[in-house]
């Protein structure tokens, strides 16, 4: 006998058969539909794409879904590579209009490569192994939409965290490393945003983790519509997030910082009982036009220093 609402004779409990999902001991049904896929087409390997296999972004995956795609470390390149190896436009590939796919060389410093000879143009076919300089490689490959997708997802799965879609502190750091690599060989700014939501422990301890959990992935959601899509948004640590901004002076730094802290501050999170107010403390590291760090550290350092300059001053402030 299922149990029902004494009042209104509503079954609470359904029966499992009536659910979606039929019990332990039963086989899911699929089908072609659900899983988005035409059962009468057979899946073709139409997607041709560059995956990273050694050197920086190991896993990233690029679709040569245009006439030509260049690669290089300069910004101008539709497949950035920052390796100190690479030129600024290194080589290309060109879609032939009969299909098919050309590498060129465009005149590289430290050369191309496909596989250990050394090319100019090579007519690329599935699993070639390009090198650009001697450090970096990628593999140049024809997939079918369910390979592109589960290539973009084991990336997406080792760069991300899993809570807040924020990307991981590894990746974080593997980013500062290249963009202080590049500013200190252009001498351009690097600005580094370190953020700590204030009293974080007393909203797990009075509402518990799932309103904490509420908490990150809204703060990150936010963070996101401030910044530039090419900004780095991480979560550095449990309830710590870092901004990576490049190319804007001091001020221009300091007011995106004041307007993350205001917007923070005005931000109702969602949460049975009413919502939840939360405030961020920020503090900010700097390396101006022309001025070189040593290592990522620094700047870190720079950003730490300023972060519990700002907590030990009442929280809910901007230190630079």
């Amino acid at each position: 006998m299922k149990e029902r609402n004494p009042r209104t004779g509503e079954q609470l409990v359904p029966d499992l058969e009536q659910l979606d999902y039929p019990g332990d001991d039963s086989t899911v049904i699929t089908s072609a539909a659900k899983l988005g896929l035409d059962a009468k087409q057979p899946l073709r390997k139409d997607r041709a794409c560059l995956i990273v296999i050694t050197g920086g972004a190991v896993g990233e995956l690029h679709p040569l879904d245009r006439p030509v795609t260049v690669m290089g470390r300069g910004r101008e390149a539709d497949v950035r590579i920052d390796d100190g190896g690479i030129s600024r436009r290194h080589a290309r590939v060109v879609r032939l209009e009969e299909g098919g796919f050309v590498l060129e060389d465009l005149g590289s410093t430290n050369g191309t490569f496909v596989g250990e000879k050394p090319v100019e143009r090579h007519d690329l076919v599935d699993g070639d192994r390009i090198g650009l300089g001697r450090t970096t490689v990628l593999k140049f490959t024809m997939q079918d939409e369910l390979e592109e997708t589960f290539q973009r997802q084991m990336y997406e799965s080792a760069v991300r965290d899993p809570l807040t879609r924020a990307f991981n502190r590894k990746y974080f750091m593997d980013r500062l490393r290249t963009e202080l690599s590049f500013a200190n060989r252009h001498r351009t700014s690097v600005s580094l945003l370190l953020l700590d939501i204030d009293h974080f422990k007393r909203i797990n301890d009075t509402r518990g983790h799932l309103a904490g959990d509420c908490v990150l992935r809204s703060l990150c959601g936010q963070l996101h519509k401030l910044v530039r899509a090419e900004d780095v948004v991480a979560r550095y640590g449990g309830e710590e997030f870092a901004v990576l901004v490049r190319g804007i002076d001091p001020r221009s730094t300091e007011i995106l910082a004041e307007r993350i802290r205001r917007s923070m501050e005005s931000l109702g999170v969602p949460w049975p009982g009413g919502d939840m107010r939360i405030t961020v403390s920020i503090g900010i590291g700097f390396t101006p036009d022309g001025v070189a760090l040593d290592t990522p550290e620094k700047i870190i350092a720079k950003a730490d220093e300023n972060l519990y300059a700002a907590k030990n001053a009442g929280r809910n402030r901007v230190v630079m």
